[in-house]
């Protein structure tokens, strides 16, 4: 199995031109898994469109290009929100059966991935113990697909379904009304499995968390994102194991609070990268991928200092998005990033969670 990364930037959230690049250079007969994880522009609300947009093309271009089969085969997940210097962009994976696994030295770690979705998620299971299990199962899968241990496993992504007003209102249940609209609880949900599928919290503990609220029960290798365009949960899992081939590695990092360029900086030494005399990323060509989730504590405290996150119009997830964004985009020298606000039992209190794809 062969690993492949690359990434295209966007003019609008339904542009393709990249997708369909990437693809036409691709044995596509040969692909056994293609994935996409993307930011678009618009007003990260519930009723923000892009995301539908950008989905409903790329399904479009992939089932043109590679027919149904290929589609059954693609994760897709797009994530809205490019404030502050952000730049639209979207990453593309690919695993292709070409036959190459050896037996390689410890020396020899290559990325390896996979993915799986769950059934649809009924409104009445949403932000329940139900939708927690129905992603574990679908991170375990997807962990048997890219032959990864838990331990091997360094990030997982899930696109998880938002309870809306409206499907809520349907099921005539006054406590599943009451679990609508929050983006925090499905993500939150969602982080959850991810700790259950590897280990990280056991099913007792699971059994009597509450969601959004025991924020000290978390994982560290999740990112949670969810939205209005997907009815089921959208798993994608990526490790480092031996006996694959290709190019690239996984690293990840958890972070202290949304100002720990400390941590960011310490993973990428030890990724292969090199900081110059200033400490800014010296080699960018090495860079593949980049992925933040940035997160602060309710009290809207960052180093014991008062903010305003919490108490302005901006919904606080556009207030992380566009600090984090100059933040990390002036370590890397690029707006070329995919960060993503509001962590969710996916970091404990006020922290977060850096990743980054490297050449090898």
């Amino acid at each position: 199995m062969h690993t492949l990364v690359d990434a295209y930037s966007t003019e609008h959230p339904g542009d393709v031109a990249g997708l369909k690049q990437f693809l036409s250079a691709l044995p596509l007969k040969k692909v056994k898994r293609l994935a996409l994880i993307g930011k678009t522009e618009g007003t990260a609300t519930i009723n923000d469109f892009s995301r539908q947009v950008a989905v409903d093309n790329a399904k479009n271009t992939i089932s043109e290009l590679g027919g149904e089969a290929l589609l059954e085969k693609s994760t897709i997940i797009f994530s809205t929100g490019c404030e502050g210097v952000l730049s639209p962009c979207v990453y593309m994976f690919s695993v292709l059966d070409d036959d190459s696994d050896l037996k390689l030295s410890s020396e020899s770690l290559r990325l390896s991935m996979g993915g799986a979705q769950t059934r649809p998620i009924h409104a009445t299971e949403l932000v329940t113990l139900k939708h927690i299990t129905l992603v574990s199962d679908a991170v375990k899968a997807s962990m048997a697909e890219a032959n990864l241990s838990a331990s091997q496993v360094k990030l997982v992504f899930v696109k998880s379904p938002i309870l809306t007003h409206q499907a809520a209102v349907k099921t005539g249940d006054t406590s599943v009304i009451g679990r609508a609209g929050s983006s925090g609880q499905s993500r939150g949900a969602a982080a959850l499995g991810v700790a259950l599928a590897l280990g990280e919290i056991g099913m007792e503990e699971i059994r009597n968390v509450k969601i959004g609220t025991d924020l000290n029960q978390f994982s560290n290798k999740c990112m949670a994102f969810s939205g209005t365009e997907v009815d089921v949960g959208e798993v994608l899992v990526l490790g480092n194991r031996l006996g694959k081939t290709g190019g690239f590695r996984v690293h990840t990092t958890p972070i202290e609070d949304i100002l720990d360029t400390g941590s960011i900086k310490k993973m990428l030494l030890g990724a292969g990268c090199s900081l110059d005399e200033i400490g800014e990323l010296d080699n960018t060509d090495l860079l593949k991928a980049t992925f933040l989730k940035a997160g602060v504590a309710s009290s809207g405290l960052v180093r014991g200092d008062r903010t305003t996150i919490f108490q302005s119009e901006l919904d606080p997830d556009k207030h992380m998005r566009a600090a984090a964004s100059g933040l990390i985009g002036g370590l890397l020298g690029t707006g070329k990033l995919f960060v993503s606000g509001g962590t969710e039992h996916q970091a404990k209190t006020g922290g977060g969670i850096f990743s980054c794809i490297t050449k090898v």
